[in-house]
């Protein structure tokens, strides 16, 4: 009877953990491949706001997205098992197609917890090796700041959204992506105007 029992609960758990990674799986292919959405346009010079990075670097956040780069960044936190994996997800698939110059940030929500000893272990768990793919953390009042500026600040980490945002190189516009990640290697590529022509604007 009792071998019975965890052989059960080992098949339940086994059952709920399928089912998770299957509603994951279907949540990154259902943003990757939906109808490209540009939810908000924003003017703005990044900040001089100190962060670090999961290889204990201090960065620059002006500096490192200088008006010569195309940018790839999104808000996420390494607790987050479900939004975050699908933001992680989508940033891999596009990844080989992104121009060589584009410089990817995943920048965290939670900072009091994520040290960057915590970021590092989540970039070898998620196999995040790339030079130019950083995750930062800092201090919390400047990243809360910098979520406002983008109007991605929620007041709980709980209730961020999957948007991408981008900046193509020499412009000061960032367009918040809400959903068909990947043709956001198009719109690094291409005139940015031919390019934007193709998705729904969000009013």
């Amino acid at each position: 009877m009792i071998k019975l029992f965890i052989l059960t609960t080992l098949l339940l758990i086994n059952l709920n953990a399928f089912g998770f990674e299957t509603a994951k799986n279907n949540k990154f292919e259902d943003e990757l491949s939906a109808v490209p959405k540009i939810s908000n346009n924003f003017t703005f010079n990044f900040p001089d706001i100190k962060l670090v990075d999961q290889y204990y670097q201090p960065v620059e956040l002006s500096q490192m997205f200088g008006h010569e780069k195309n940018i790839v960044f999104a808000f996420f936190f390494t607790q987050c098992i479900s939004i975050c994996e699908t933001i992680t997800l989508s940033i891999h698939s596009i990844k080989d197609s992104l121009p060589p110059n584009t410089q990817i940030a995943m920048i965290s929500i939670d900072p009091n917890t994520d040290t960057p000893e915590i970021l590092n272990t989540y970039a070898e768990n998620h196999r995040i090796s790339d030079p130019n793919w950083k995750l930062l953390t800092g201090d919390k009042m400047q990243i809360i700041k910098l979520q406002k500026n983008f109007e991605a600040y929620r007041g709980n980490k709980m209730n961020h959204s999957t948007s991408l945002f981008i900046k193509k190189a020499y412009s000061n516009t960032i367009s918040e992506i809400t959903g068909g990640f990947s043709i956001i290697p198009q719109l690094l590529t291409n005139p940015i105007q031919t390019s934007l022509s193709k998705i729904e604007k969000v009013e």
